[in-house]
């Protein structure tokens, strides 16, 4: 509260949770205290933002967010990039060193998968239910072969460069930088 009892409140109603939480970073850095309200609708949430003992932060706040705001959406990209490699998650379109890459249905769904989550290791059968949406019951070569083909097409684009990595054991991987 102010001197003269009087709270501000700031309701933000936002879908992606990056620009929400950048919002919320930097009032918080303002001093704004920060309650959070749910609307119940299938897991909706109304960020209620108290600015309280703090009301000439109100501006610069706002404008900071609004900065923010701006900057969120001019970024807000659906491309997946590693190294000289992207995928655009709108168009579904693959670049390799800004040449088109065809690919399958399932070398694509291979590919978005190792992109999205590029430290990780994912074991065959980890593979196979993400892009193929089904359980994986037996050792077989569909993941392996279908490996082998996306390998070959990105390391024919790339001059030899790979880009996917066996974890003998354990399964697949983007392919560290070389040092």
């Amino acid at each position: 509260m102010n001197p003269m009892g009087f709270s501000y409140k700031v309701f933000i109603i936002e879908e992606d949770g990056c620009m929400a939480e950048n919002i919320e970073a930097l009032l918080l850095q303002s001093g704004y205290v920060i309650n959070y309200a749910s609307t119940g609708l299938d897991g909706a949430k109304v960020e209620l933002l108290c600015a309280c003992e703090r009301p000439e932060a109100v501006d610069g706040a706002l404008e900071n967010a609004e900065r923010d705001i701006r900057h969120c959406r001019r970024n807000k990209s659906r491309i997946l990039t590693y190294r000289d490699l992207e995928l655009n998650l709108d168009s579904r379109e693959v670049t390799v060193r800004g040449i088109p890459l065809e690919l399958t249905a399932i070398e694509y769904g291979i590919l978005e998968l190792l992109l999205k989550s590029p430290s990780k290791i994912f074991s065959k059968a980890g593979i196979f239910e993400s892009v193929w949406g089904e359980t994986y019951f037996s050792e077989d070569n569909t993941v392996n072969v279908h490996m082998s083909n996306l390998r070959a097409k990105l390391r024919r684009a790339a001059d030899g460069q790979n880009y996917i990595q066996t974890v003998w054991g354990q399964g697949y991987r983007l392919a560290p930088e070389a040092a």
